[in-house]
């Protein structure tokens, strides 16, 4: 149910006419545990203060990026000394235009015939160079720096808390690691190279026009600033439908992944024209929108050629008056002349550049505000010493939103002890389990381990000492050792070991290549059964404190259902072990039974205890326990 209302919730957080109250009371009317306060605490935070004065958006880019390029500077200092190489060849060919004019086609110099031809290959030669370290010492610095932010967004992200990830569709975070890091690459690799390589060619073209007249660089360059303000305007418009461009790129990104990721249900209901239809809408929009973009983005190219012309032909009209009156030599023009049209093409670049420039800005205020996110769970310094004893919950309340889980629950287990949750669905039994590894923390009251409060403990290292077995296994693309490990390093002697105690070997064995067999992606070459005893033998592997078992309720035949006990009889001989017990036969093993409802422990027990003394057990008992 309440993966259901994800995309509902969703859709209410984005939609911007929608107040905020209206959103509340139909999270309570629905009665439904969503962290509503984690969905709006993000909200709030994406929104600046209006009082708080904003630097220029690609200011602000550059100075985040601030602290990533500090490493580089010597390559920093390379690719300006390759810039300045470039620029100044550049700037010199211009100026190479009057001795060409003027001594060889004007006043037929054979000198300068000699002369000029290997000073233009030695220009260009210098040019080429410089421009290619310039480029390739800039890529890398935008490649690196673009690399060391994807890892520290993903090693951000997985700090955050566990309710952090209701907020957000996978699809969404992928996209945000993926899709607007691309864009920041873009811009630092590309968009940085050519905008510090075209801005010291338009100070040398600058610089020979000024040289060769004062004057008509005047009137060539007066126009320029009349561009200022269009090209400003139209890039707002590309960074507003870049934000709109990334967002329905992540829903794209999102669609995809619930289809692969549910495959076995769409084809099972015949619905692939239905996920069709709605991914062709999201694509089509998509479209639509990266359209808007683009029409606002090229109106640089047109504006800066439109102006540009109005310098043509001034200087034509001047330069043309100065020439037949004597005061200026044909070649001086033609040197002047070149210098100033050469300005405009590196200035249409830089121009068209700033306009994408607004769609790195854009990703990155998504990544950034990822990035300033502060994770809310929290671990401390202790460190236990020994295997855990005891695990106490003292009048313990948890809260999602407005929605109260558990309810002043107390209750104390002790290391050799299965204790069984049963219940109705909604009755706590997840919440409660889910306190152990903190991911959640409670509202009030307090979990403790051996008299230690978990906030105070090293949060990898409690994490460290407890095994859980989900109701869904999770299986990796990776071989048998990988996922019986899955984050420790393979002992393949443990991994054996925890194979036979989880009643695994033996299909395992079977496989091509043993532990080494490489399992299909969520493991579809293995049996529900079989995936069980995986996930068991991950357990084992880890040798846990305290063990968290949901059991499975798909149907499993007698045989798999024997070896799952079997193995779970192994996984609870040295620890705790909470489970979330689906089958009579389960709670016949544990040495006590927590039957709760609506966030309260309402009865206690062993089985045949509880089947003499609480109703609410005789009826799911009668049942064999059909909603727990």
């Amino acid at each position: 149910m309440r993966g259901a209302l994800n995309p509902i919730c969703r859709h209410l957080m984005t939609t911007k006419e929608r107040g905020r109250d209206w959103r509340r009371s139909l999270i309570q009317r629905l009665g439904v545990p969503i962290p509503e306060l984690k969905i709006h605490d993000f909200q709030q935070s994406q929104r600046p203060s209006p009082h708080k004065r904003r630097d220029p958006p690609v200011l602000t880019f550059f100075s985040r990026l601030g602290p990533y390029l500090r490493q580089y500077v010597p390559r920093f200092i390379r690719a300006t000394v390759a810039s300045l190489m470039y620029a100044g060849s550049v700037g010199a060919l211009a100026l190479l235009v009057k001795p060409i004019m003027d001594g060889i086609f004007i006043a037929h110099d054979r000198s300068e015939l000699v002369r000029l031809p290997f000073m233009i290959i030695g220009l260009y030669f210098l040019q080429s160079v410089g421009r290619y370290v310039q480029t390739v010492d800039l890529a890398f610095i935008g490649e690196d720096v673009v690399r060391r932010i994807r890892d520290r967004l993903l090693g951000h992200i997985l700090t955050l808390e566990y309710g952090f990830f209701g907020s957000f569709r996978g699809g969404e975070l992928i996209s945000r690691i993926t899709n607007d890091i691309s864009r920041i690459r873009g811009a630092v690799s590309q968009h940085l190279s050519v905008i510090v390589r075209e801005s010291m060619a338009i100070v040398a073209y600058v610089g020979v026009a000024i040289y060769r007249s004062p004057t008509l660089a005047f009137y060539g360059l007066v126009v320029a600033p009349l561009a200022a303000w269009p090209l400003s305007h139209f890039a707002r418009r590309v960074k507003k439908y870049a934000h709109r461009s990334q967002e329905k790129d992540s829903d794209i990104t999102s669609r995809l992944s619930e289809i692969f990721n549910n495959m076995e249900l769409i084809k099972a209901h015949h619905s692939e024209g239905f996920e069709l239809g709605r991914f062709e809408r999201d694509n089509l929009e998509f479209r639509r929108i990266n359209m808007k973009g683009i029409r606002a983005r090229e109106m640089a190219g047109p504006i800066m050629e439109f102006v540009g012309s109005f310098a043509v032909a001034l200087v034509i009209w001047f330069g043309g008056l100065l020439i037949i009156d004597g005061k200026m030599s044909a070649g001086e023009f033609a040197s002047f002349a070149m210098a100033l049209f050469m300005i405009y093409t590196p200035l249409k670049r830089i121009s068209k550049i700033y306009s994408q420039m607004f769609e790195a800005v854009a990703a990155s205020e998504r990544i950034w505000t990822m990035l300033d996110r502060k994770p809310k769970v929290l671990g401390g310094a202790k460190v236990l010493e020994g295997p855990i004893r005891e695990i106490e919950f003292e009048d313990v309340h948890l809260k999602y939103g407005e929605t109260e889980a558990l309810r002043g629950v107390t209750l104390k287990a002790k290391r050799g002890e299965m204790v069984a949750l049963v219940g109705n669905s909604g009755g706590g039994k997840s919440s409660l389990v889910n306190l152990i590894p903190r991911l959640w923390d409670p509202s009030a009251g307090r979990v403790t381990v051996d008299g230690t409060e978990l906030r105070d403990l090293d949060l990898p290292e409690l994490r460290r000492r407890i095994g859980i077995v989900t109701q869904r296994v999770y299986v990796f693309n990776e071989s048998v050792a990988s996922n019986v490990a899955y984050g420790l390093e393979i002992d393949r002697d443990l991994v054996e070991v925890s194979l036979r105690r989880a009643g695994a070997w033996g299909f395992v064995s079977e496989l091509g290549e043993g532990i080494d067999s490489v399992l299909d992606e969520f493991g579809a070459n293995l049996s529900g059964g079989q995936r069980q005893r995986l996930a068991i033998a991950r357990a084992l592997y880890r040798q846990p404190d305290i063990l968290i078992f949901d059991e499975a309720t798909s149907a499993l035949d007698n045989r798999s259902e024997a070896a799952i006990q079997k193995a779970l009889e192994a996984l609870t001989e040295h620890c705790i072990t909470f489970v979330i017990a689906h089958r009579l036969s389960t709670v016949e093993m544990a040495d006590r039974v927590l039957v709760m409802q609506e966030g309260r422990i309402v009865a206690e027990g062993t089985c045949v205890e509880l089947m003499v003394g609480s109703e609410a057990y005789r009826r799911l008992a009668a049942g064999e326990l059909p909603d727990a």
